[in-house]
Order: structure tokens, then C-alpha cells, then sequence
């Protein structure tokens, strides 16, 4: 009896064994077939829309810097070509991608790509230092049909959307199109008027931060968009004011934003100089747009570095702002040196800020200071309290000139630009 009870265990536990092992190939045979036509149907849906998709692209795992149109055309060699609204409209880069399985089918732009990866970029010079914007170039395919592609971006956890792009528009005119229609948002400041009730809104990269009170306590919540040729689409509702608002479309008769149903309007606000010098730029210093009283510090300081630096090196750009470096800095390009200053910027008034140099540098700033370039720099920013300036816009909107007066010597002018312009010495 033990011996037949021990057989049929035995037995037993080799049937078991067997049936697990069958089972489990079966499945895991499936779900790969799964995988595998899913991914082929992507691949096929991706290649056969004739102008390419409209990727709705939001990097930063908090949708901190708002959202991009991608324009993605994939070919069934793998290619893939990119333009988008961070770049000139008719810039396009291509590189290669590819669709795996990486719990489940996944899309990536595996090789770097100028334009896409921007966004992932840890030293694009927008974002944290060594972060960047921390976009996705990896994504889980959600679905895919003809009409829209549903993607997960693999870092940030985003829900990203593609759409294709209409056969009868170009790259090009779309991207314009919606360069143009950011040029009405160029604010600081809005106001956000809900069923009777009105918010103070500040804009950052495209996020709106509106605050409003809870409790008697002032509480900011910010929502992102991204820019369409209509207006503002929000990657999540704004729910204030007992509403629910996804969509701000522009109205050109009042120069305000409204909601679908015209019960919502955001509008923007005149800004301070100040602010629009503080959240400007980068703004270009050039030596003609220089009063004489600082041109004499600039021609005594380039005097000095031509002595102490060798090469037939020139003063080519001097910039305030973010530009070689991610943070407030003065930037400096002189012959084959590039280095940066830190740069503190304090709004003191409506029309009046402080421009300070902490004393941090990077090693090529630090031996172009000591070359001479401290003595370029002090009519514009220096050491202990900084120099303090009255600033006046040429356009109270959207300004491309700012002119800085110094408080206390009125001797001391510099016109400064949001265009890209050389320094220009002479002499």
C-alpha cells in the first residue's frame, strides 16, 4: 500500500511538473505572439500616415516646462525625422528608431537625434544642471490605430498623444504657424477670470501658475499647456472658479484667451520693466549700445585682456541671462574662450533692478576676470551690491530693446537686445 501510495505520488508530481511546464510555454508563447503583432501593427500604422504624426510631447515627470509639438515621419527602414517648435520651422533631423519589447512594445529614437533629444538632453541649458528638461525617448505603445497613437513615456510616466498631420499643410507652415500664435502669449503676467471670480496667473516656459486662496490660505496650482495654432490646450484641466477648462482659444477682437463656451477669458497683463528685463532675454550688450562712459571701461579692460591673454582673440559676444549656462549669468565669448559669471538679478521697483555678481565663475570666467574682463564688466555688473539701473522697454509687450540707466550717474547707458547681436568693438 506505502509503495502503490508512493507510485501514484510520484506520478502525480511528474504529471503536475509536466502540465506547469506546458502551461507556462503556452502562455508565454501567446503573450510574445501578442507583443510581437502589436508591435508590427504599430510599425505599420507609424509608416503609412503620408505626412508623418503630430507627437504632443510633454518632458518632466511634472509637466514642469509645459508641452511641445513634435512632428515625427517614420519609414519602414527604420528612419525617422523629426521638426519641432523649439526649433527653426524648417529645421529636420533624422536618425534612426526602433519598436522592442520592454514590458511591452515599446518605441525608441535610439540614436541621437538633434531635435528630439533636446528634450533629454542633461546639458540643453534649460532645466536643472545635469538634469536638463528629463524628456522621454523611450515609450510604451498604449494603442495604435490609424487616427491616434497613445504612448507612455518610460521616465516620466506622461500620456503622449499622435496624430497625423494633415496631408494638405507643410512642416513648415504649421511650425510657423504656431511661432506666430505664441507671440500673442508673450506676457509675464495674466489674469484669469472664472465665474465671477478673478486669479492672479504668471507664466513660466508654457505653464500657467494660478494662484487663488483654500481656507483663507493663498495656494498656487500650475497647469501646462502646450501651444496650438488656436490657443492654449491643457494637459490637464483647469478646474477653478466651479469650471473645467481644457481649452483657451485666442480671440483676436479682445487679445484674450476664452474657453470653449466664452465663460473662462485669461488675459494678459501689462508687465513691469523690471520684470520684463528679469524674465527676458538673453539680452546681447553691444559696444555701440554703450553710453562713452561705458565704452572707456570696455576699451581700458580689452586692453588689458590683448596683454595677458596671447592670440588675436576679440570681445565677440557678451550676454546677460541664461545662455551658455543654464542659470542667470553674464556669458562671454572672447576668440576661442568661452566662460560664464553667475549673475544675480533683483527687481527692486516696477522700473528699477540690481545687477550683482555673487563671485562664482567657472574656470575660464574666472581667468578672463583676472585677464581684465572685471574691468569690461563694471559699468554693467560687479562684486558687493552690484549696479543698480533704471530700465525703460521699447515695447511695454513684447520688447526687443531695454535701455539701463544707471540710478546715481545717469552717464552710465547701455541699450541692451533680446537678438542674437555680436558685441561689436571698435575703435
Amino acid at each position: 500500500m506505502k509503495k502503490l501510495l508512493y507510485i501514484f505520488t510520484l506520478i502525480s508530481s511528474f504529471l503536475l511538473a509536466g502540465c506547469t511546464s506546458e502551461t507556462e510555454n503556452l502562455f508565454g508563447e501567446s503573450a510574445s505572439n501578442r507583443v510581437e503583432e502589436a508591435m508590427e501593427n504599430a510599425r505599420k500604422i507609424l509608416v503609412e500616415a503620408p505626412n508623418g504624426w503630430l507627437m504632443k510631447y510633454y518632458p518632466s515627470s511634472q509637466q514642469s516646462f509645459g508641452g511641445y509639438n513634435v512632428l515625427m515621419s517614420f519609414t519602414a527602414e527604420g528612419e525617422v525625422t523629426v521638426s519641432a517648435d523649439i526649433a527653426d520651422p524648417s529645421a529636420k533631423s533624422t536618425s534612426l528608431y526602433r519598436l522592442k519589447e520592454q514590458a511591452g512594445p515599446t518605441l525608441t529614437v535610439d540614436t541621437y537625434n538633434e531635435i528630439f533629444h533636446f528634450f533629454s538632453d542633461p546639458a540643453s541649458g534649460v532645466g536643472a544642471t545635469g538634469l536638463g528638461m528629463e524628456g522621454d525617448y523611450e515609450f510604451t505603445i498604449q494603442s495604435a490605430t490609424p487616427e491616434q497613437v497613445v504612448l507612455k513615456g518610460k521616465k516620466t510616466g506622461n500620456t503622449i498623444t499622435m496624430t497625423p498631420m494633415p496631408e494638405n499643410e507643410t512642416w513648415e507652415a504649421y511650425l510657423t504657424d504656431i511661432e506666430e500664435a505664441e507671440q500673442k502669449v508673450n506676457y509675464v503676467l495674466f489674469s484669469y477670470a472664472a465665474d465671477g471670480e478673478k486669479y492672479d496667473v504668471t507664466k513660466s516656459y508654457r505653464t500657467l501658475a494660478i494662484s487663488h486662496e483654500v481656507d483663507g490660505e493663498n495656494v498656487t496650482e500650475v497647469f501646462s499647456y502646450i501651444q496650438t495654432k488656436e490657443g492654449m490646450e491643457f494637459y490637464s484641466p483647469i478646474t477653478l472658479g466651479g469650471m473645467e477648462v481644457s481649452k483657451l482659444v485666442y480671440d483676436s477682437a479682445s487679445g484674450t484667451w476664452k474657453s470653449e463656451d466664452g465663460k473662462a477669458v485669461l488675459s494678459g497683463e501689462t508687465t513691469p520693466p523690471a520684470l520684463l528685463f528679469a524674465n527676458g532675454g538673453p539680452w546681447f550688450v553691444t559696444y555701440d549700445g554703450m553710453s562713452s562712459y561705458g565704452q572707456s571701461y570696455v576699451t581700458s579692460g580689452l586692453e588689458k585682456m590683448s596683454s595677458n591673454i596671447s592670440g588675436n582673440n576679440s570681445l565677440d559676444y557678451l550676454i546677460l541671462g541664461s545662455y551658455f549656462y543654464r542659470d542667470n549669468a553674464v556669458n562671454i565669448a572672447y576668440g576661442s574662450y568661452y566662460g560664464v559669471m553667475l549673475l544675480e538679478t533683483t527687481v527692486l521697483s516696477d522700473n528699477q533692478i540690481n545687477l550683482n555678481l555673487p563671485g562664482n565663475c567657472d574656470q575660464t570666467g574666472l581667468d578672463l576676470w583676472n585677464a581684465g574682463f572685471n574691468t569690461v564688466v563694471r559699468p554693467i555688473a560687479y562684486l558687493d551690491g552690484g549696479v543698480t539701473f533704471t530700465v525703460t522697454a521699447d515695447d511695454p509687450i513684447n520688447p526687443t530693446k531695454m535701455t539701463l540707466t544707471q540710478v546715481g550717474n545717469t552717464k552710465n547707458v547701455i541699450v541692451v537686445t533680446n537678438q542674437e547681436t555680436p558685441f561689436g568693438y571698435h575703435e
